[in-house]
């Protein structure tokens, strides 16, 4: 059997479908285009949708217990209120379950990856913007909207503005958006992390501040939870080695001795992490 995962996220739309044991038969990648993103997604899940037993969607924003979108940022105009579950099955006709891009994230990573083996772990994804999932003893916890785990818009992280329309979130400092804006040029954060490989101090610094931020969080998430282990997953931990340092220094310093050991691991997955989570939990599902 076979099954079709979908990560719809800010920056790219990314698709593949499974076996059982969640090795990818084939895929799909394509840029998030404004106002077209669900219409993308699903033209693209229908060319892979022949054969497979059903489908899983793991999307950007509060994702709510009905499939419909509660909240979002502005990165996403118009996306609030969709309900994903509605439009999605009356399009493809297959069995589906939509839930959160973290949640899908770290499922696919306890599934297949960084976090399998273990009951107590946390997932952090860095990309255009911040999302977080949470596992405790072997539950993906959800909460009462859906909203659980968003350490993406928890406060205490300065003042800067956030793309939901607060401020001090842990996304104004360490998403991919706000590194390209925080150093204050046009170009992308990818861009910012190669000029700060190159020696640039502005650059450097704007990726030490991320990467203290980010520790500052995996160490409250920690302690709140117990966890044996973070897997940090998105676009942006493409560049883990400028983020790693001034992270773990601060996780060590700031965490109880009982979470001394707590492991901080990139995703195994890769960039079909979301994607391949998706599509667990669509077989998940029908199990």
């Amino acid at each position: 059997m076979s099954w079709l995962g979908v990560d719809i996220g800010g920056t790219k739309i990314q698709l593949v479908r499974c076996d059982d044991d969640l090795r990818v038969l084939d895929s799909r990648r394509v840029e998030s285009p404004p106002g077209k993103i669900l219409a993308t997604a699903i033209g693209l899940a229908a060319e892979l949708a022949e054969g497979a037993q059903g489908i899983g969607i793991g999307a950007a924003g509060v994702i709510d217990p009905n499939g419909a979108v509660a909240a979002t940022t502005d990165v996403f105009p118009g996306w609030e209120g969709t309900n994903l579950t509605e439009v999605v099955s009356r399009e493809l006709g297959l069995p589906l379950v939509v839930d959160n891009d973290a949640n899908a994230f770290l499922h696919g990573e306890a599934t297949a990856g960084a976090a399998r083996g273990y009951k107590h772990a946390f997932g952090i994804t860095v990309g255009t913007g911040i999302g977080g999932a949470l596992i405790s003893d072997g539950v993906l916890l959800r909460g009462t909207c859906g909203g659980a785990g968003e350490i993406g818009h928890t406060p205490g992280f300065g003042n800067e503005p956030c793309t939901c329309g607060a401020r001090g979130h842990l996304e104004s400092i360490a998403s991919g958006l706000s590194i390209s804006r925080r150093y204050g040029r046009d170009i992308s954060a990818g861009q910012v992390a190669e000029r700060a490989r190159l020696g640039d101090p502005e650059a450097k610094r704007v990726f030490d501040e991320a990467g203290a931020a980010l520790g500052q969080a995996i160490a409250v998430v920690a302690t709140v939870l117990d966890s044996q282990i973070a897997v940090l997953g998105g676009g942006v931990l493409g560049s883990w080695d400028l983020l790693e340092p001034t992270c773990r220094a601060t996780v060590q310093a700031t965490v109880l001795p009982t979470n001394a050991d707590l492991l901080i691991e990139p995703a195994q997955l890769g960039a079909y992490a979301v994607a391949i989570g998706a599509a667990a939990l669509a077989a998940g599902q029908a199990s």
